[in-house]
């Protein structure tokens, strides 16, 4: 018979600093440094539920977990990493473990942003309203070199990018500071820039999320481990706060996120005159990082780097949002839900 289990703030820290689980609370269930950090997040309380997770005959079936946010000065949660293997599905343990933590979040609200098809689908059951907006990647053209056929597609790729040089990094008349904060000059400045933004998190979350990542750096990785589908190591994971000065005036503050190969910009704020100056700020630092991939939620800001630096695959795509009551008109950033991690 299948059996619900519900995990709270007090029973993953139980489990993470006294070494004591709750049965059936494991790395399967939840990555720990994904839950340490929401153990740290500046909203919970001990009795708030973070983890559902469904075992069918002892064995595990369905997972997910959630986290807190105050979002126009109202506590909200975000539904993240919900997973059925493969043996399990057809059962509705989806639909049960996320409606679980909806539940046990009432009345408070709970959304989804960038959940798979299935997610989605949950979630419009609930009554849910879902819209899309876009994501934009630059990047590789992802070729298997294994192969006759791949090693000649790889080649081509390669001698592509030899014909487009990335130029040097320019030297433009701004100054940058990175930092591993929102400080409350950066904060006050998005506050002021946020346009039609959907909503600006406080900066006591931004500052969870640039400080309490969900992954750890590791030169190896344990393949040994038997962790959960949503992992906690990569070969590089750091965040980087960035502050775009001209003539000592502030004209742009975003977030970066580097992922193995994969360079982010999480959040981007900046002065629309100062467009050019903060985008080619930006570039400078693609070139210096020399990332496989580029991945921005700013269309315009896709389009200035597509225009001048060569990457061999440009993509579009999808990203949902699933609230119980939608707005028109807004816009969002790219960190905007679980998609910081």
């Amino acid at each position: 018979m299948p059996e619900l289990k519900i995990y709270t703030v007090k029973d993953l820290r139980e489990w993470l600093e006294n070494n004591r689980p709750a049965e059936g609370l494991s790395e399967r269930v939840i990555a720990p440094t994904r839950a340490w950090a929401i153990i740290h997040n500046p909203y919970v309380k001990d009795e708030d539920a973070i983890v559902a997770a469904i075992f069918e005959d002892g064995e595990l079936a369905a997972y997910t977990a959630s986290f807190p946010d105050m979002l126009d000065s109202k506590r909200v949660w975000w539904a993240s990493t919900l997973y059925c293997y493969p043996q399990f599905t057809g059962k509705g343990y989806g639909l049960i473990v996320v409606g679980s933590l909806i539940e046990a979040h009432e009345p408070e609200l709970t959304y989804d942003r960038w959940g798979a098809k299935e997610t989605v689908e949950i979630f419009n059951h609930f009554g849910y309203q879902t819209t899309y907006t876009k994501r934009y990647h630059l990047s590789d053209k992802k070729i298997d070199a294994h192969t006759f056929k791949g090693k000649l597609a790889y080649g081509a790729q390669e001698l592509k990018k030899c014909l487009h040089p990335w130029p040097k990094v320019s030297k433009a008349n701004y100054t940058i500071q990175y930092t591993s904060t929102i400080d409350d000059e950066a904060y006050a400045f998005m506050k002021a820039r946020r346009g039609t933004d959907l909503w600006l998190r406080e900066q006591e979350m931004l500052n969870w999320i640039v400080q309490y990542p969900f992954y750890k750096s590791r030169e190896s990785i344990d393949d040994s481990r038997e962790l959960c589908v949503f992992g906690d190591e990569a070969r590089q994971y750091a965040y980087k706060v960035a502050k775009v000065y001209m003539d000592e005036q502030l004209h742009g503050v975003y977030v970066l996120r580097q992922h193995d190969n994969t360079l982010s910009l999480v959040y981007l704020y900046y002065i629309t005159e100062m467009q050019d100056v903060v985008f080619e700020s930006v570039r400078d630092y693609i070139i210096t990082v020399k990332p496989k991939e580029f991945v921005t939620d700013h269309e315009s800001l896709w389009m200035y780097i597509k225009d001048r630096l060569y990457f061999p695959k440009s993509q579009e795509e999808m990203i949902s949002l699933s609230m119980s009551i939608m707005q028109n008109g807004f816009t969002l950033q790219l960190g905007d839900g679980d998609s910081f991690a």
